[in-house]
């Protein structure tokens, strides 16, 4: 598999010289960089996680339509701006907890068994339309999940409670439009998507994740919006984008003693022997400066059955370090992190085929002093050959360079080791099914970790779920979620693997 990545990697990787040719005349005016458009290595590592900056809908309706003038007298005030939102209610229920989970001496039991959620959750958004060039949208989400107070808000810490009791969220604020014919900007908290897998991230490194309930919903949802300025320029089949990110957000992360990040005392806890709560170390976050500033770049290309994009980028690494504080203690930090990458869809008939590969600088790990380089590969495949059905097949390679054994071990004095591999290998399978005149659709999804010899000893999660669309504005959706444990010596899903459980969600769209 090793030797896999390494040639996947070259031949995306390397795929610009092979079009250098063809991209001179397009790409005239380019031939004499200047200091501020130099891919300059820092600004270059992250550009791995959007399939395409042609963004589409971000683009929609910007030359395509045209204003008759001498009907917008006629047209009613509220043409400009449109409201819409959606009132939601999930309930989840976890079968497989037997009980409180056992704590560190003098730390609380927490019993996590049972209902598991009841949340109801508000989304409302406003689009505005200022000229034929120019938009916004503004959208809010806020939820109160309820089974906290049912099962007694004082037998949870205030972190738990902190984490999953209630949640509000800007997720879109941004400004977007036209400065020519071929520049667009957009400012704002947003959104952008790098690559082309549906499960797996290689490439799509702009935007932190949510992983408060890993594996219980699809990475799509689990984007978290960044304020940013993106400018895109169109030239030919060819679009470049250039993005300052000027919001340092972190992923969201499981609290502490929670089900999903346990503190147990069987060897089943991700971070080493069973700790007190007091002894987890706090997490640094990040000041909007510019010390923090991230910055990202991409090239796309798209051709008559396949496209092909270039990505680079200098973003906050979704791993943390440990940094020793005056008092002795030490602090989570994050550091910064180069990638360059490379992502390529292929179409014949009824097949798919995607690869990705990214190349990342200066990982942080916490159980040696030298920071390492990661290659990331992806080969995936979709076949849409049967009537509406859909199967996809993904596998991943991560491969760390100057590797050493004791990043395997948990045999680090004060915890918190790094559990990987020299090489870790995901493979993800995926299914969809849709009937009912495309009102109802069935997913299946397994995802599987794992050494080399793809005997996926680490564990994973697979998920059934069914999406049903009862009229035009309501809709269910439910399934099953099962963590699958492992007996590899990584702990992740052997420490969450009784957190098995069924859900469903009822959803008014207005």
């Amino acid at each position: 598999m090793r030797a896999l990545s390494f040639v996947l990697a070259t031949l995306l990787l390397t795929s610009t010289l092979s079009i250098a040719d063809d991209l001179d005349d397009a790409m005239g005016g380019f031939d004499e960089p200047t200091s501020e458009t130099a891919l300059d290595e820092e600004a270059l590592s992250g550009f791995d996680d959007a399939p395409s900056d042609l963004d589409e809908d971000a683009l929609s309706g910007f030359n395509d339509e045209s204003v008759d003038v001498s009907t917008t007298e006629e047209e009613s005030e509220s043409d400009w701006y449109d409201f819409s939102g959606s009132l939601s209610f999930l309930g989840a229920y976890n079968y497989a907890q037997n009980g409180p989970l056992v704590a560190a001496p003098g730390d609380k039991e927490m019993d996590f068994s049972g209902l598991s959620r009841a949340r109801t959750k508000l989304n409302l958004a406003l689009d505005m339309r200022h000229s034929e060039n120019w938009k916004s949208r503004i959208e809010i989400m806020g939820w109160y999940d309820a089974s906290w107070a049912i099962h007694g808000r004082s037998n949870y810490t205030q972190d738990v409670l902190d984490t999953y009791e209630y949640f509000y969220d800007i997720k879109d604020a941004y400004i977007q439009g036209t400065l020519s014919d071929s520049v667009d900007i957009k400012i704002g908290r947003q959104i952008v998507i790098w690559g082309k897998s549906d499960s797996i991230r290689i490439t799509d490194v702009i935007n932190p994740l949510d992983n408060r309930e890993p594996g219980m919903v699809d990475i799509k949802d689990l984007r978290l919006r960044e304020t940013m300025t993106k400018l895109d320029y169109y030239f030919g089949d060819y679009g470049l984008s250039a993005m300052i990110i000027h919001e340092p957000r972190l992923q969201i992360e499981a609290p502490f003693g929670s089900d999903y990040r346990p503190r147990d005392g069987f060897g089943k806890t991700p971070f080493g022997p069973a700790a007190p709560d007091s002894i987890y170390p706090d997490r640094y976050e990040p000041n909007w400066n510019l010390e923090n500033t991230q910055y990202a770049l991409s090239l796309d290309g798209r051709y008559e059955g396949w496209d092909l994009s270039w990505y680079a980028a200098n973003v906050l690494n979704d791993r943390f370090g440990m940094t020793p504080q005056d008092d002795g203690t030490k602090l989570r930090t994050f550091d910064k992190i180069y990638m360059v990458g490379a992502a390529t869809n292929i179409v014949s008939g009824s097949w798919l085929y995607k690869a990705e590969a990214a190349y990342l600088m200066d990982l942080d790990y916490r159980s040696v002093e030298d920071n390492k380089n990661r290659l990331d590969a992806l080969l995936g495949i979709d076949y849409s050959g049967f009537s509406k059905t859909v199967l996809s097949l993904e596998l991943a390679d991560r491969h760390i360079f100057d590797y050493e054994e004791i990043m395997l071990q948990n045999t680090l004095p004060a915890g918190f080791p790094d559990y990987v591999r020299e090489d870790t290998i995901q493979a993800a399978v995926r299914a969809s099914y849709t009937f009912d005149h495309d009102n109802a659709t069935v997913n299946y999804l397994i995802s599987m970790f794992g050494s080399s010899n793809f005997s996926f000893e680490d564990g994973g999660f697979q998920r059934v779920w069914m999406d049903y669309k009862l009229n035009d504005s309501l809709s269910v959706n439910g399934g099953l979620v099962d963590y699958l444990g492992g007996d590899g010596v990584i702990p992740f899903f052997n420490a969450i693997e009784n957190n098995d459980r069924v859900y469903a969600e009822l959803v008014y769209n207005f």
